[in-house]
């Protein structure tokens, strides 16, 4: 793995979390105006999913090779 690899990591974790979170929202509000308990339900998870992709830590090797390398 090199520095390169860790970055394109970091990317994509964030974008994953980038195109969940719409979703999220969008699910939450359609569900909460047409069945709100439903809607909550299955909108939660993505909530969670979304923040848990953008704020994902980085892997132990993509730590010291950042380091490394700065």
């Amino acid at each position: 793995m090199n520095k390169q690899d860790c970055v394109n990591e970091k990317w994509s974790s964030r974008t994953m979390g980038l195109i969940v979170l719409p979703l999220a929202l969008a699910l939450g509000s359609i569900g909460f105006l047409i069945l709100p308990v439903v809607g909550i339900f299955f909108a939660v998870p993505l909530f969670i999913l979304s923040f848990f992709f953008l704020a994902a830590p980085d892997s132990k090797v993509c730590r010291l090779i950042l380091r490394k390398g700065s």
